[in-house]
């Protein structure tokens, strides 16, 4: 049993006051034998057993009585699975998953997952109170205060939104808020369905946010607010690749899209796909009879006058409408431009076969080569990547790639090639620095492997159907150290880094330490990671040179610099919400896309020991929910203890009332 106000239970002792009353009025009277009496005691054994049962239940139903009051004013709470201690907290925080599969509703249902969180939250906090309050919400990871419950559930950052959540992040956010506010004892509440991808329970962060919390000197509970019930009809569309393609008869834009459903669903269905260019609008029927249907190469006739331009992608209502559209956005693509500097012909060949190899057929790849001497006189306004093998630039050159890199455009970095004795030029203490990074040193080696990598992220991620680049294959005979300020993607058996990357404002710095010679690496020879890494740095360089941008939503809030303005996507939303929102926005003179990420069309959830490994040690205590349940998960009980000392004293009454005695008549 929980207590609003667990002080008042001091007065539990008051319970003995009855027992006190009954003692001191047996200790009044004095004992004296008197031999007229003794026949009266005599008659009067056989009911004195009855007697001492009824006064034993009238001070039961006193101290009864006495006990409910107590309790009734502690304003205990039918709230025991929820842990919660009693006493108002002096900080509420609550991390609320707004991701879009808390959109989910239960089958006939009007409310989601989120509008009855938002609810049970509400009504519990509002009866529990708090002198602060808190909110960090899944798709900013920021913390902002309220100074009352109900302008927490109006904000809108409680509503839905199409990013995804990060738990981990949330978490962080969190305990660096107690870290520098240090307030005094805290209630932590966590509102989610345990969606897999949003708690990735597998981050090396949950481990240091786990000692962060525990190291904190003030009390902290942490209270989960559970919706784990998968939706089993419902249907996911996305748009997996988009491009313009002229043809004779006029341009065309050729689509390919996948729908996703619970897995292990065989069953047939029909599914009416629509789809909207430009606000011309056609539809195609798929029939699906698995859990996962692909439509490639559907080609929808466009303008041929509008080289770039928007749609959307929809399919009918069901349990989750924020999956139901998926917003693209073309134009023609920008040439596939890299500019290839170097001093060692046999380094920068394997980067110029590279770079020159486009994954798209349909659009041309662009090498041009030079030497470090010729990079003073190069025009790189319309490149998206810069290959750099030798010595780092220096000052008059490092300002022209510090333009390039503001503008959004890659370098990717080689170090200078040892001669036959070993030395290399431009690499030590004195060599130049750039980005806040410089070769340090070169160290000889027969053979180094890669111990690990960033298999999640950047330009070693695994690919799109999951599989690893093989990093692991990468051997080595030498390589290059750096010194500075970096953030290692890639690293070698000895700890240093194959693969860095300088953390920049716009733009991307890389550094390979391995020397792309077939004398020092396979890195050319096995080609792949090389070819990889280097076609992802020139997508991302390209961005800035395209009209059009494709955007995950929350993946870039920072993006949103300048005002941007709705072309489509739905109504009701804050401007400054349009980066977390799904739709089709103008701004910085592009058309940009913004659509739930790919990991919330995964189905897993959290299981009972993940979640029990990830709070090791800390104090916390969950309950599960439903969308749409209308019980509330902390409710106020004082009333039945109230009942409870009134029928205390009505029981009380009763069994003291005087016995009637029937009164005989006179006999004739």
């Amino acid at each position: 049993m929980s207590f609003l106000q667990p002080w008042l239970l001091l007065g539990l002792p008051l319970l003995l006051l009855p027992i006190i009353i009954h003692l001191i009025n047996q200790w009044r009277y004095q004992t004296k034998k008197w031999g007229a009496m003794m026949f009266l005691l005599a008659a009067n054994r056989m009911s004195r057993g009855y007697a001492k049962i009824r006064q034993y239940l009238i001070l039961a139903a006193r101290c009864a009585a006495i006990a409910g009051l107590i309790f009734a004013v502690s304003r205990p709470l039918a709230s025991g699975l929820l842990g919660f201690s009693g006493g108002k907290a002096d900080t509420t925080i609550i991390l609320l998953d707004r991701s879009p599969s808390m959109q989910d509703r239960s089958q006939g249902g009007a409310e989601s997952k989120l509008d009855t969180a938002r609810r049970q939250l509400r009504q519990s906090l509002q009866t529990i109170g708090s002198n602060r309050w808190v909110l960090i919400d899944g798709a900013t990871n920021k913390p902002q205060e309220f100074e009352d419950v109900q302008d927490v559930f109006d904000s809108p950052s409680t509503f839905t939104s199409s990013a995804s959540s990060d738990l981990p992040a949330m978490m962080q956010s969190a305990v660096e808020y107690l870290q520098n506010n240090k307030p005094g004892q805290t209630e932590v509440w966590i509102c989610s369905d345990l969606r897999e991808a949003d708690w990735n329970a597998s981050s090396s962060q949950w481990s240091a946010v786990r000692d962060a919390f525990s190291k904190l000197p003030q009390t902290v509970r942490f209270h989960l607010l559970a919706y784990p019930d998968r939706v089993p009809e419902n249907l996911a569309v996305r748009v997996t690749d988009v491009s313009r393609e002229q043809s004779e008869t006029g341009s065309e834009l050729v689509l390919s899209l996948m729908l996703n459903r619970e897995e292990g669903k065989t069953e047939s269905k029909t599914v009416p796909i629509q789809f909207e260019v430009n606000g011309a609008r056609s539809e195609l029927s798929v029939e699906m009879t698995g859990s996962t249907v692909e439509v490639k190469n559907h080609r929808v006739s466009i303008d041929q006058n509008q080289p770039r331009g928007w749609g959307r992608v929809s399919i009918p209502s069901d349990a989750n409408n924020a999956d139901n559209d998926f917003y693209f956005v073309f134009d023609l693509p920008p040439p596939r431009r890299t500019i290839v500097i170097g001093e060692d012909a046999d380094a920068t060949r394997p980067l110029e076969l590279a770079a020159s190899i486009s994954p798209d057929p349909r659009v041309e790849a662009i090498v041009d080569r030079f030497t470090i001497d010729q990079a003073s006189s190069i025009d790189w306004d319309d490149s998206g990547l810069i290959l750099w093998q030798g010595r780092l630039p220096t000052d008059s050159l490092a300002k022209s790639l510090t333009g390039f890199l503001k503008r959004g455009g890659s370098i990717l970095f080689f170090p200078p090639t040892p001669n036959d004795s070993g030395n290399v030029n431009g690499i030590g203490e004195t060599s130049n620095e750039f980005a806040g990074i410089r070769w340090s040193g070169w160290k000889a080696s027969e053979k180094t492997m890669v111990e690990n990598w960033r298999g999640d992220q950047d330009l070693l991620a695994a690919t799109r159907s999951g599989a690893s680049l093989p990093v692991g294959q990468v051997e080595l005979k030498g390589h290059a150290t750096l010194s500075g300020e970096l953030v290692s993607l890639a690293s070698l058996s000895g700890g240093d880094a194959l693969l860095a990357k300088s953390p920049t404002e716009q733009g991307g710095v890389y550094f390979f330490t391995a020397s792309t010679s077939p004398k020092f690496s396979n890195l050319a020879r096995g080609g792949i990671v090389l070819y990889v890494a280097i076609q992802r740095a020139l997508d991302k360089g390209l961005v800035s040179l395209s009209n059009t941008r494709a955007m995950v939503a929350g993946a870039d809030e920072e993006e949103q610099r300048e005002p941007w303005r709705k072309v489509a996507g739905p109504t009701e939303i804050l401007s400054t919400e349009y980066a977390l929102q799904g739709g089709v926005y103008e701004g910085n003179e592009r058309l940009i896309s913004v659509n739930r990420s790919m990991q919330e069309d995964q189905n897993g959830v959290v299981e009972e020991g993940q979640l029990g490994e990830l709070f090791r040690g800390l104090d916390l205590h969950r309950v599960e929910s439903k969308a749409g349940s209308t019980s509330s998960i902390v409710r106020e009980v004082w009333r039945l203890f109230l009942i409870c000392m009134i029928v205390a004293m009505i029981a009380e009454a009763a069994m003291c009332l005087p016995k009637i005695v029937k009164r005989q008549g006179a006999l004739a």
